[in-house]
């Protein structure tokens, strides 16, 4: 598995999920891993501060709807 990071450069291997195993030079089981992929593509500033915005409306919008309560009749 590859994930994206910040703190670590490509290759580091972040977390170990299976341990793997050899028997003098031959492999008997590979290791399962999460390694770097080094830092994510750089977002540009105009769409960090449009998905910010949007996050934001959709928090408020939430939380206007918490009060409301709407009942349908028949």
């Amino acid at each position: 598995m590859r994930e994206d990071s910040a703190e670590f450069e490509d290759g580091i291997i972040l977390q170990e999920f299976r341990k793997g195993f050899t028997l003098g030079d031959r492999l008997l089981r590979p290791s399962m891993v999460k390694v770097s992929a080094g830092p994510g593509p750089a977002k540009p500033e105009q769409e960090a501060v449009v998905e910010e915005q949007v996050i934001s409306e959709i928090s408020e919008g939430s939380v206007d709807n918490e009060g409301s309560t709407e009942t349908e009749s028949a």
